[in-house]
């Protein structure tokens, strides 16, 4: 499934480096509620996300990413992946609140608007523990590891039908970089990378991050796919660190079900 949409943004994505990441945005919870009572909620291997209408026009949201990708030293774990880093394990947990408004007679189309919170951090591995197989028993020592807390605004428009749902939407976060640590064998003989590393201890990076989501399926129930990106809005400048935007994943992509229970279904 990655290979498929890798496939897909290579020719406009080539030229981007192998990436460290410490930063994956998560599934965006895109629910086009329509009336009061109503809850959607979806699963997908990395991500779980509920919503309920508690009037016509106010919703709440909860969103969890967890995300725990194999580590080998075989050679083909993929590890030039440009966009995926496939030692990074972690996730985060959201809540959040919004407006939400069918448009429209028919009330097919759905304008939405949530803000919320969330915490979580992750993990990975600094490239040169690919060198030394036989430190299998220290990754410690190569280990990148951040913690964060992250704000977010996230408007949405979509057309909401019983069996087709697309939606588009640009979330924008605030997130604060915490706990920032680096393994002892880490860039070793590099002290400017770890310098720069740790230059995202206490940073505040803003993320715009716009996504395309179809569901398929029945009434109920149905079968949803979400692209995303993740554009770092930095003007720190040079001498900030030139390489942070290597630790924070570009593009994300999930696929799972979607679950929708509300009366106008009945309709």
């Amino acid at each position: 499934m990655k290979k498929c949409y890798l496939f897909l943004l290579a020719p406009a994505m080539a030229f981007i480096a192998c990436n460290r990441n410490i930063y994956v945005p998560n599934q965006i919870n895109v629910p086009l509620l329509k009336e009061k009572g109503e809850v959607k909620a979806s699963v997908s291997l990395s991500d779980w996300q509920a919503a309920y209408a508690v009037t016509d026009n106010f919703a709440v949201m909860a969103n969890g990413q967890y995300i725990s990708r194999l580590i080998t030293l075989d050679g083909d774990a993929g590890d030039d992946d440009p966009f995926v880093d496939p030692n990074t394990r972690g996730g985060l947990f959201e809540l959040g609140a919004g407006y939400t408004k069918a448009i429209g007679v028919s009330k097919k189309a759905v304008f939405e608007v949530y803000g919320g919170y969330g915490f979580g951090g992750f993990r990975t591995l600094e490239g040169a523990y690919l060198y030394k197989p036989d430190s299998v028993q220290g990754y410690d020592a190569y280990r990148l590891r951040a913690k964060f807390h992250k704000f977010f605004i996230q408007p949405s428009f979509g057309l909401s039908h019983k069996v087709v749902e697309v939606a588009f939407s640009t979330r924008f976060s605030l997130v604060n970089f915490n706990n920032v640590s680096s393994g002892t064998q880490a860039w070793e003989g590099d002290p400017n990378m770890r310098t720069d590393f740790q230059r995202l201890d206490g940073k505040v990076v803003g993320f715009m991050e716009p996504a395309a989501t179809v569901r398929v399926g029945f009434k109920h129930i149905k079968w949803f796919w979400q692209l995303r990106a993740s554009v770092p809005l930095r003007s720190d400048g040079v001498e900030a660190g030139p390489t942070l935007n290597e630790y924070f994943q570009p593009f994300s992509f999930n696929t799972g079900i979607s679950l929708n229970f509300g009366k106008w279904l009945k309709d």
